[in-house]
C-alpha cells in the first residue's frame, strides 16, 4: 500500500505556489485606491443648485461633512491634486498626431506584424528644472525585437511634453521638435 504524507517535491510546490499568492495578494492591496479616493469623484459631480428644495439639500449637506474630512486628511499641496498619473501621461502622448501617424505607418509598413507602442524606459520619474516628467519611448514592436523611435519626457504635474534629441543628447520642447525635426514627415525608423 503506497504511503500519503507529501513527497517534499509536493511540499515545495505547494510553498511556492502559497509564496506567490501571498506575493500578489500584496501587491494587489498595496496598489488599491483608497476608498476616499473612490468616493470623492462621485461626490463632485453632484449639482449644486441654490434654488434647490430641502430634499435637493439634503444630500448635498450629507456630502459636504465627508469631502471635508477627506481634504482635511489630504496634503495641502496644489501639486499633488494635480498629479498627472503615468497611465494620463501615455494618453496624452499617443494623443499626439505625430504617434498615432507613426503607428499607422508602422502597422502599414509591416502588413499588421508590428505595432506602434510606448515602453516605459525607467519607472522611475526623472526631475528635470525641478519637476517630475515619466519616462517613455515609442517604439516599433515586432515579434523579434522593439525599435526606439523616439524618446520623450511626460511631466507629472501639468501639460509639458518634452523630446529627448538622441543626435544632440538634450531634451527638447515639443514644439521646437516639430519645428527642427519635422516628425510628421517621417516615414521609417531612420527619419
Amino acid at each position: 500500500m503506497e504511503s500519503r504524507t507529501p513527497s517534499t517535491r509536493n511540499l515545495f510546490i505547494a510553498g511556492a505556489v502559497a509564496g506567490v499568492l501571498l506575493l500578489g495578494g500584496g501587491v494587489y492591496f498595496a496598489n488599491m485606491t483608497p476608498a476616499e479616493s473612490q468616493v470623492l469623484p462621485a461626490q463632485a459631480k453632484l449639482p449644486a443648485s441654490a434654488s434647490g428644495s430641502a430634499s435637493a439639500s439634503a444630500p448635498a449637506a450629507a456630502t459636504a461633512a465627508p469631502r471635508a474630512a477627506v481634504n482635511a486628511a489630504q496634503p495641502a499641496s496644489a501639486e499633488v491634486q494635480h498629479l498627472r498619473t503615468k497611465e494620463q501621461a501615455a494618453a496624452a502622448l499617443m494623443a499626439l498626431p505625430e504617434l498615432q501617424a507613426w503607428s499607422a505607418i508602422v502597422e502599414k509598413n509591416s502588413g499588421g506584424k508590428s505595432h506602434g507602442a510606448l515602453i516605459e524606459y525607467d519607472p522611475a520619474p526623472r526631475k528635470l528644472n525641478g519637476k517630475s516628467y515619466w519616462q517613455f519611448s515609442f517604439v516599433e514592436n515586432s515579434s523579434d525585437a522593439a525599435q526606439r523611435w523616439e524618446s520623450f519626457l511626460v511631466s507629472s504635474s501639468d501639460e509639458e511634453i518634452l523630446v529627448e534629441d538622441a543626435s544632440t543628447d538634450e531634451v527638447i520642447s515639443l514644439a521646437r521638435w516639430r519645428r527642427e525635426k519635422h516628425p510628421a514627415k517621417r516615414t521609417g525608423i531612420d527619419g
